[in-house]
Formats: structure tokens, sequence, C-alpha cells
């Protein structure tokens, strides 16, 4: 285990591969196997450096809380403070409480949480969101120094060991391409999906083949291929982490003399820093310009996290992992977490006083209501119209705005646990809202746009005493409904259990947003609408709004922010599948809805087509790109209910 330069190099390679591929450099897309290729030198370094036997678990400990936990504070101290000064109140928010997760090593666990929220889609990366992978080292050495211990206190043979390495490396091998094809979200975040890259490099740590030139440059090739064949759309980590993992693992063995050369060695030894410092870097510059920065921007970022790394390294990193260990070294990881959890929470403690300011002022008005009387859902509201007119006149946001701005993320209608479909599993029961005693029934059909008019659907049900029944699982827009999948199962299901039902009322809504042929929205609509009209009285179905292109969040909290800057203009092919649809249910003789001008007016001064405001009569109108606010919806309940009845009764 004495020092090598290839196995530096080989950090100079992966963390390269991270951070251009972070920056966008073209076909570098899969660049992010530069992690797997960490993973499998952390399992092989620290297990051989607990075989040579001359350090106690507690040793173990101290010297690698010394080499990881000082830079990772700094880190995130740094980022906490600058995210408060440089980002709007809501984003800093977020990224702190998400540097307590990153302190207290479960970043993986909490990210791997919000990426299975559906809603949460979209939404800007956090600025420690690379923080997760220092979580999943650190849970797994704080398992494997004593497993490897009470393996070798059982049987002293490092053979017996290594089947032990091999089994568990295994499991974990089949439990990554198990998860990554049932939950790929979780498993890109999980250690024990992960774990078998550690076990890799561990197992090669107790074996100890042979060095064998060929082999380093076999490693190089795996591990080049993967970073310019793999992408976001690749399944991973599952069977594909094998290629780069691999790769790896031969390099590792082979011993790859080119490896050892000067540059990659320096960018090798300051590889950690260099990890640490480029995300919230790249993150927090295009969250404060508020819009994707150009290659060549984002390449001058990373120079600047690399000088920011040389000197972190060299002022604070490395003095502080030379330092003798003073007595009480143990309390390090504690006192770490302490001090940024310290800073995370008197940051927390300003951006709510700010937050608070903001909502008093939300909850002292009240708009007044947008309809009196409904108009039929094709005219504009006049509220909209007056909104587009000021968009066009470029404005001042109005001010108070509802909902509060700092809670715009949580006005968004949510189903009783019971309600809707997740994952693959088909619910074993059907939820019943509204007036649950009442004879009269409303099928409620589609995506997670049905659930966005749920407040609307729900107030029309509790005054015209309907029972709602929600046939709802989220991102399984119409398009799906016919493809093979979970989606189609669960459309299968759903309009079979719903046609049973012989409802009085079935309601289709659903998300045409990027939905690029009409023919594949109009199709499964089609079906679904032909099915139910055998099976209940009237059939309807609610046209799509359009989506907005900024998030409302970071639009209208931008510096200088008007209504001009948040308001987007309805995208032709959006338009072009909604009006496809809409004629197509006329032929049919199946009702219809437009929602557009509930949220859209025709423009004046901007060319043709539709300009969507992000308020209207001062209340925030979309929750996130492609949703409406919860209190958007009710303000909207009169609309929908008019538009409602004159399709039913027409």
């Amino acid at each position: 285990m004495s020092h090598r330069d290839d196995i530096q190099g080989l950090r100079g390679v992966a963390v390269l591969l991270v951070v251009l591929a972070h920056a966008g450099v073209p076909y570098l897309q899969g660049g992010f196997v530069g992690v797997d290729v960490f993973f499998v030198l952390s399992g092989y370094l620290i297990t051989g450096l607990l075989l040579r036997g001359r350090l106690s678990l507690a040793d173990f400990y101290v010297r690698r809380a010394r080499r990881i936990l000082p830079a990772a504070a700094l880190t995130l101290v740094v980022t906490d403070l600058v995210a408060q000064h440089l980002l709007n109140f809501v984003r800093a928010r977020e990224a702190v409480s998400d540097s307590v997760w990153a302190a207290l090593f479960g970043a993986n666990v909490h990210f791997a949480q919000q990426g299975s929220d559906y809603f949460n889609q979209g939404q800007p990366p956090s600025p420690f969101l690379h923080f997760w992978t220092l979580s999943v080292e650190e849970q797994f050495y704080l398992v494997w120094p004593s497993l490897l211990a009470l393996t070798l206190l059982g049987a002293a043979t490092r053979r017996w060991l290594l089947a032990v390495v091999v089994a568990l490396g295994l499991a974990s091998l089949a439990w990554s391409i198990y998860d990554t094809a049932a939950s790929p979200v979780t498993a890109y975040f999980s250690t024990f999906a992960r774990a078998w890259e550690l076990a890799l490099g561990a197992a090669l740590a107790i074996w100890a083949p042979r060095a064998r030139t060929g082999l380093g440059w076999l490693g190089i090739a795996a591990i080049g291929c993967a970073a310019l064949l793999f992408s976001a759309g690749t399944p991973f980590p599952g069977y594909a982490a094998l290629l780069p993992a691999a790769g790896a693992a031969l390099v590792i063995a082979g011993r790859a003399r080119g490896l050892s050369c000067a540059p990659l060695r320096y960018v090798g030894d300051r590889s950690y820093a260099l990890y640490l410092w480029h995300w919230p870097v790249l993150i927090i510059a295009a969250q404060y310009a508020g819009h994707e920065l150009s290659l060549g921007v984002k390449l001058l970022l990373l120079v600047g996290a690399f000088l920011l790394s040389i000197a972190s390294y060299a002022l604070f990193e490395n003095p502080i992992r030379r330092m003798r260990a003073p007595r009480g070294a143990l309390l390090l990881p504690g006192s770490a977490a302490i001090v940024v959890s310290l800073v995370a929470l008197l940051s927390l403690r300003s951006l709510g006083e700010t937050a608070a300011r903001i909502d008093s002022a939300s909850a002292a008005v009240r708009p007044a209501a947008l309809v009196k009387a409904g108009p039929r859902s094709a005219k504009p509201l006049a509220a909209v119209v007056a909104a587009v007119r000021a968009a066009e006149r470029g404005a001042p946001l109005p001010s108070p705005l509802t909902p509060p701005i700092g809670s715009l993320r949580g006005d968004f209608y949510s189903f009783p646990s019971d309600c809707n479909s997740t994952g693959r599993m088909l619910p074993t029961r059907i939820c019943r809202l509204g007036d649950t005693g009442s004879p009269k029934s409303i099928v409620v059909f589609g995506d997670s746009h049905a659930q966005m008019w749920m407040p609307a659907i729900l107030e029309m049900a509790f005054r015209d005493h309907w029972l709602v029944l929600p046939f709802v699982k989220l991102s399984c827009v119409p398009r799906t409904w016919v493809a093979a999948g979970d989606c189609r199962n669960w459309y299968v299901w759903a309009k079979r259990r719903a046609a049973g039902l012989h409802p009085d009322v079935t309601l289709i809504i659903g998300s045409w947003a990027g939905t690029k042929e009409p023919r594949l929205a109009i199709k499964p609509v089609a079906l679904l609408s032909a099915a139910m009209r055998r099976a209940s009285a009237s059939v309807i179905v609610v046209g799509d709004p359009v989506s907005q292109r900024r998030d409302p969040t970071d639009c209208l909290l931008a510096r200088g922010a008007t209504m001009k800057t948040c308001t987007s203009r309805q995208q032709q092919n959006q338009a072009r599948v909604d009006g496809s649809i809409r004629a197509n249910t006329h032929r049919a003789g199946i009702g219809f809805i437009d929602s557009r001008g509930w949220v859209c007016a025709r423009a004046r001064t901007w060319g043709h087509g539709y300009l969507c405001p992000m308020v209207v009569n001062g209340t925030i109108t979309f929750f996130d790109r492609g949703h409406l606010s919860k209190t958007y919806v009710l303000e909207l309940a009169q609309a929908f209910r008019t538009a409602f009845r004159q399709e039913l009764f027409r």
C-alpha cells in the first residue's frame, strides 16, 4: 500500500470527468462515472490501510475525519454564506437546509427523497447535491471497518475474507440492478446500490493481484467508453456501472504508468477540494444569473473553482491533515457538524425573518373574485386580459402577492395518502371524495393535471352534491397510456375499474406538454372517451393550460422582475395539440372545457398569439412551470363550475 503515482493520476482523471460533465462539455455526458471510479478507489485504499494492521479503529476514524471533515465543513459554511447573499431567499433557504443534511452525512437519503417527489422535478439542483457521494462513502465506512475486524477475528485467512467481500458485493450488485429498474432515483443515491463498487475495491486490496500493464490501459479505455457513451438517459447504476467500475479495478491492478504524469498527479492531489468546490460554484452562478450559462462561462467558472481548490488544499486541507491528532480528536465529526449547523441556523433565522414579513403582508390581502357570473370558458377572463395588458406595458409586479412567494412550493393540492397511484403497485381500493353520500358521481381520470384541478372540482362537488372518484397517476400523461410500461398497466386497470362504476360524468384531464405530435395525445384521449361514453352518461375533456418558461419562484424574485419578464407566450406546439383535441372531441360529441382563457389572453403588441402571465389579480397563477397553484385554482372554481355545467347540459 505504498504511495502510487498512478492512483493519484487516476483520481485526477476521475475528477476531471466529473467536473467537465457538469459543465456540459460535449461528448462527455457520461463523465459522472468518475464518481464510480472514486468509489472503487476508496474501497481499495481504505481496505488496504486497515489490512496493514497498524491502526486501531479509533485511529482509523480520526484519520478519516481529518481527511474529510475540515474541507467539507469549509465548503458547506462558505457556500451557505454565499447562497444567503447571492440567491433569493427561497433558494437560499433550501440550500442552507440541504447543508445540514450534508453535514450529517445524510445527503444521499435527503436527495433521494426529493428526487422521488414528482413535483420537485424541474427545480434547480441544490448547491450541495454532490455531497451525496460523501454520504455514501461515510455510511459505508461506519460499517465496513468493524465488519472487517470481526471477520478477521473469526477467520484469519485472506481467502475467507475475500469470499465474504465477494458475497456482500454480489448481493449489493443484484440489488443495484433490481432497484435501478424499479426506482431509478433512489437507486442512484442508495448506499446499498453502490456498496458493491466499494466492495470491488476492497476485494482488490485483499487479493492483491500482480500488476499487468496491459490491464491498466484496458481499464482506462473502459472508463473512457463509459464517459463517452453514457448520458443522463442511461439507467444507472445497475448493469451500466459495471463498465466504469471494472475499468477502475483494471487500472488499479494494471498500474498504468501513463497516469503518473505530473499534471494528472497535481490534479489528483487536489481532486477532493476540486470536487467539493466545483459544483456550488457552477450552481450558484447559474441561479444568480437566472438562466443557463454558456459553455465558455462554465469553463471559466471551473478555472476559478480549481484556483479555489488549490488555495484551500494548501492553506486549509493539507495543514490539518498533517497535524498530529490532538487529544479528543474523535469529537471532530461532531464538532464539524455543530459548526455547520450553527451557521445554518443563523442563516435560516435571517431568511425566516424575510419570509415572515412577506407572509404577513400577503395574509392581509385577499384579491377580489376573478369571476362573479362566469362567462363561457373560451372567453378570456377580464382579470387575465388586464394582466396581459400590464405585461405589455412592462408594469411592475403587484405587491403583495398571494400565496406568499415563500410558501408557493406548498401551494398545491395533495390527495389523501390512499387516493393516488404511486410506484408499480396498483391500488387496492378506490378513493371517495366530495359528497360521499351522494348518488351522483364524477370519475376524474388523469395525471398530475387532474390533481391540479381537484380544489375546483371538490368545491363544485360539495356545492352541487357530487361524489368524486379520482383515478390519478402522476407522470402518466395521455401519450403514455397506450405505450408499453407501468403507465399502460395502470391505464388498463383504471379504465376497467372506472367503467365498472358507471359514473354520471367522466372528467378526463391530462398534460399535453412535451407531446410533439397531436395524434400521440388524440388517440389515447379518444380511446378512453369512447370507452367511458359507453359506461357513463357524459364525458368531458379539460383542456391543458400552457407551461411557463421559467420557474415562478425564481422569476418573481429575480432582480428587476416585472409583469413583462414573468409572462410567457403560449407554446405553439402545446396550443396545436390542445386545439386538435378540442376539435376531435367536438366531432365525437364529447364535452370540452377550454381553460386557456383562465390563464392567457391574446397579445396586442407582442405579435400574434397568447400571453400567459404568472400573476393575475395579485395571485401567483403557477405553482411550478407546468401546474397552476392551488390558490389560483380555487379562484377559478366558479369559472370551472360554470364551464362544467355548460358542457354537461348542452
